[in-house]
């Protein structure tokens, strides 16, 4: 009979690793969690944001504890409140990080290059339990290149997707002369009312995209604008909706509702310093010898070459798979995501018409079962390219993910 595991990898620090090394901890396995940049980095990135969540969507009751035990010097928020990212990185995320569970345990500035199995190639005792037999060989990177092994029985990849960005050109793919442009492209929400407010102050910027970032951004644009008038912006997205943010009857989040509301009125012709082009696809990027851009906007035949001074493709995320290429891993072909939770989540958004993230639940712990064993993938990655995510949802899955781990030992 093979043995529980008794030591768990956590791949990415950000809030959900954090959450499954505290959880570990708690049920007595040796935990190593590895971060290729610095705790809960890419919350930090948009840490000027505030989250549609409250914090009691966004804690977990293990979490709380925690840091209650540890007297960590935070007092325990409002939980009806909304926060920053950064209130949330300083009053739970990072505490959590430097709480006696799991002091030392985090590897900061490591880079997971890959993982395998000892012993075993991919192609090899194909959907076994016997392949939990033999430990998992993580291959890490530090920020000065030295590269080394650390061997685990169980590993969690919360690495999410944030800073792995999608294409912009039609298809899904490069436009032509976005990959030789791609240091002139933000691909993330800029602070344009912060740190970041000098790039756009009366200065053209093109948004593409029509998700809940791009909507952030256009909405501080908008304000930019009022204040300083030369300041314009052209929105690109591909729906051809008249409303192209749907509306939650009653929604119980306001920052929701107010967003989308002002995001349809610029789609509308609602905010003269933004011009609309809806339904349009992008053809061309060429960079300036002045710094900007000029690309080509194509809606059905017509093609019009635009000049910008700033570009902002906020155009979603996807996993990034080759940290677990030579793991038995069984993948959406659509989404990308595990394809035991990817085909709950299509079938339950065919049950959800209204769109509502807030209407989620999980999917049952067997949903994130892969044919490998002992290893599972949570958080934000778990969802793919789906950008409807919850933090409450992984930190369900997190109790799930030890649930199956500790509780059925090695079996898949």
């Amino acid at each position: 009979m093979l043995q529980s595991p008794r030591t768990l990898l956590v791949v990415g620090a950000g809030p959900i690793g954090i959450e499954a090394g505290v959880a570990a901890r708690a049920r007595g396995l040796d935990v190593t969690v590895v971060e290729r940049g610095v705790v809960a980095d890419n919350v930090r990135r948009w840490g000027f944001v505030t989250l549609f969540s409250p914090w009691k969507l966004d804690t977990s009751t293990l979490g709380e504890r925690a840091l209650l035990e540890e007297r960590a010097g935070t007092r325990p928020p409002d939980r009806e409140a909304f926060p920053s990212g950064s209130e949330f990185v300083e009053r739970y995320v990072e505490p959590l990080a430097k709480s006696s569970a799991l002091r030392g345990r985090i590897l900061e500035h490591t880079r997971v290059v890959s993982i395998g199995r000892e012993g075993l190639l991919k192609g090899e005792q194909i959907g076994t339990s016997d392949r939990a037999a033999r430990p998992f060989r993580v291959l890490v990177e530090d920020e000065s290149g030295r590269e080394r092994v650390l061997k685990a029985d169980a590993v969690f990849d919360c690495s999410g997707t944030y800073g792995n960005s999608n294409e912009v050109g039609e298809g899904g793919i490069a436009a032509v002369g976005e990959r030789a442009a791609s240091a002139r492209i933000r691909r993330a929400i800029p602070d344009v009312d912060g740190a970041d407010r000098s790039a756009f102050v009366g200065r053209r910027t093109l948004v593409v995209g029509h998700g809940y970032s791009a909507a952030t951004a256009l909405a501080a644009l908008a304000r930019l604008a009022e204040r300083n008038p030369e300041t314009r912006a052209t929105w690109a997205f591909r729906s051809d909706a008249t409303d192209p943010y749907a509306l939650v009857p009653d929604d119980p989040l306001p920052a929701r509702a107010e967003l989308a509301s002002l995001a349809n009125r610029i789609a509308n012709g609602g905010v003269p310093s933004i011009a609309v082009r809806r339904g349009t696809r992008l053809d061309t990027i060429e960079s300036r010898a002045d710094g900007g851009l000029d690309v080509t906007l194509v809606r059905g035949n017509e093609h019009a070459k635009e000049s910008f001074d700033e570009v902002i493709a906020l155009v979603g995320y996807r996993p990034d798979a080759s940290i677990h290429r030579e793991l038995q891993v069984h993948q959406c072909y659509a989404s990308e995501g595990p394809m035991r939770l990817a085909a709950a989540l299509l079938s339950s958004a065919s049950s959800n018409p209204s769109g509502d993230c807030l209407a989620q639940t999980t999917h049952g712990a067997d949903t994130l079962r892969n044919p490998e064993p002992n290893f599972f993938i949570l958080g934000a990655k778990s969802y793919g390219r789906g950008s409807s995510f919850l933090l409450k949802i992984g930190i369900e899955q997190v109790g799930q993910a030890m649930t199956l781990l500790l509780g059925e030992g090695a079996s898949r």
